[in-house]
């Protein structure tokens, strides 16, 4: 399979995102749909990933401006059908280089659930602080410096 991973600009691509987010956090790991698209979503930059051939959505992440050099990235997500393809990693480089191409941001944090931390170890990301939970899921929080501005 081949996909695209794009930054969202439409209404129809947001609600893809929305649309994976319900599947992999409330139907598939029990979220609460009501908090799924909490009140800092419209702040967000969404990014979506696509079915190359059905234009499906299939991944998705979110970015919000926590300070002037943090930016949080939050609701990564693949459909299970696309789990281990590579899709994750590809949606996570999308996120990083609108961020060092489009912004000041100098650092990306995220809330990791515990057993995705090696995901992101191998992206750069170094987990701090102790485990907590969020919604019953063990999370952690995790810090990756982006590369200097040329």
């Amino acid at each position: 399979m081949s996909y695209i991973v794009r930054f969202v600009e439409t209404p129809e691509d947001l609600a893809k995102c929305h649309d994976v987010r319900l599947k992999v956090f409330s139907d598939e790991q029990g979220y609460d749909r009501n908090e799924e698209i909490d009140k800092i979503d419209s702040e967000c930059l969404h990014w979506v990933a696509v079915d190359a051939t059905s234009n499906e959505g299939v991944g998705t992440a979110r970015l919000y401006k926590y300070s002037p050099i943090l930016g949080k990235v939050g609701r990564v997500a693949v459909l299970s059908s696309t789990r281990g393809s590579g899709l994750g990693r590809l949606v996570m480089e999308a996120v990083e280089k609108y961020v060092i191409e489009h912004t000041e941001l100098e650092k990306l944090g995220l809330s990791s659930q515990v057993p995705r931390k090696g995901f992101y170890e191998k992206l750069g990301y170094v987990a701090s602080g102790d485990e907590y939970p969020d919604e019953g899921q063990p999370h952690i929080y995790m810090e990756k410096t982006l590369p200097a501005k040329k």
